[in-house]
């Protein structure tokens, strides 16, 4: 049967050892959801950043392809202007200007093309074609109809070249015009690239913000309330009170914890139980022990004074003996009394106490007593009056006086002085050549019943 009990509490130790991770479980959901819109956000504030990156690189591209194609148009017109002055002026240096400006046409298309959209190309083409249409008309047709003077072919030439000229600055200036469109398409999708960026960063922040503050909350109810339970709960067992439990308190390994509380409350009761019982029964034999040591010092003046006691007693003598021995009984009866009232506070029957005298006849009844027969005391007391209990009193200087004979030999005389003391108090010292108190047992020397 023992086997069995101990098979089933291997078997539960384990599962006892191990509690359901639930509040880890849902630490790592937290941070993990919390961490994921996080890293979603990031990704995309880096996709927004790339795709406005991307869309300021292309505005680059546009803004030299606008600069470009202006540069074209204005060299266009140059070449134009140039032969509109060599046949107004027939100037040779208007010559060497106007090739110039023909390299610079042919520069910036060749510069312009990859800058423009293959939708525009066709455009940049028909300028380069137009200029070189330009050219040749100026070269081919129109010098020689000046050099010839024929004034018709000048004339009919040069409205060929320029119409040429117009619709090549024309085209260009069309490129630049589409491009432009394009960049403020473009702009207006960057805007529009940061403006989601922003409200996508917002309303992330505000997803993290509030999926935080619901799993703090819920972690508070998980955790911090639990934890506030276990802190009153270890508290209260701090100050001895071992009859509370926890009960099933949060979840998972709170629970856990809450469980071995409430067994580490039942074992400390338990053993709380057991050590009250053993320090009962400890208390009880001591007591028993001081009790008997406390009833003995009555009884031995007794016997000692019913050995003196004879047929020839005098009767003045055999009444006083009597008295001293009725005292005695007193004496025992009220100590069996203190047993009954041990739990509760003890009654004093104060007096107006003739010190001196009561020295003198403690002294004179322990000297009638076994241990005080053979011990020789000294007794130096002076006249005073004290408001106390005089059987009390008695007791008290019936046990120094037999603690000190305990620890005294025949030839160390006991030393006891009694002096009035302040204002209404007596001081009473009983001296012996014995090793003194323990120091472990100077605390507990004025326990009822401590011998």
């Amino acid at each position: 049967m023992q086997s069995n009990n101990d098979a089933s509490n291997a078997g539960e130790s384990p599962a006892r050892s191990r509690p359901k991770r639930v509040i880890a479980r849902r630490l790592a959901v937290s941070f993990a959801l919390v961490s994921a819109v996080t890293v979603a956000m990031c990704g995309m504030l880096i996709a927004t950043i790339g795709e406005v990156a991307g869309l300021v690189a292309n505005m680059q591209v546009q803004e030299a392809a606008i600069r470009e194609s202006l540069v074209l148009a204005t060299a266009v017109r140059e070449q134009y202007i140039h032969q509109a002055h060599w046949i107004i002026e027939q100037d040779a240096d208007h010559l060497e200007h106007y090739g110039g400006w023909v390299e610079r046409v042919r520069d910036g298309a060749e510069t312009l093309t990859p800058l423009v959209p293959d939708a525009e190309r066709w455009r940049v083409a028909q300028v380069l074609s137009d200029s070189k249409a330009l050219d040749e008309i100026f070269t081919d047709m129109l010098v020689p109809a000046i050099t010839r003077g024929d004034q018709e072919s000048v004339v009919r030439h040069h409205r060929q070249a320029n119409a040429l000229s117009r619709r090549a600055t024309k085209q260009a200036d069309l490129i630049a015009r589409a491009v432009e469109q394009e960049m403020a398409m473009d702009h207006t999708s960057a805007t529009r690239a940061a403006r989601m960026g922003l409200l996508t960063g917002a309303t992330c922040v505000l997803l993290v913000l509030g999926l935080s503050v619901v799993f703090t909350t819920r972690l508070r109810r998980a955790v911090l309330e639990p934890l506030q339970v276990l802190s009153d709960a270890a508290r209260r067992f701090g100050s001895g009170d071992f009859t509370s439990r926890v009960g099933p308190v949060g979840e998972g390994e709170l629970r856990a914890v809450a469980t071995a509380f409430d067994r580490m409350a039942e074992e400390l009761q338990a053993r709380e139980a057991r050590l009250i019982q053993t320090e009962r029964m400890a208390a009880i034999g001591q007591l028993a022990a001081g009790v008997a040591h406390e009833v003995n010092n009555p009884i031995q003046v007794i016997r000692g004074y019913l050995k003196t006691m004879g047929p020839d007693t005098p009767p003045e003598v055999l009444s006083e003996e009597l008295k001293i021995l009725d005292e005695e009984a007193s004496a025992c009866q009220r100590i069996a009394e203190d047993l009954v009232a041990f739990a509760r506070a003890s009654e004093l029957r104060r007096d107006h106490i003739d010190m001196e005298r009561l020295l003198c006849e403690s002294i004179r009844r322990f000297g009638e007593t076994s241990e005080g027969s053979k011990q020789p005391i000294h007794l130096d007391a002076r006249p005073g009056h004290a408001l106390a209990d005089g059987g009390r009193l008695r007791q008290v200087i019936r046990n120094l006086l037999v603690n000190a004979a305990y620890f005294s030999t025949s030839d160390q005389p006991i030393e006891v002085t009694g002096r009035p003391w302040g204002t209404g108090g007596y001081e009473i010292a009983v001296s012996d050549q014995g090793p003194g108190i323990d120091l472990e047992d100077r605390n507990r020397i004025f326990e009822p019943f401590f011998t």
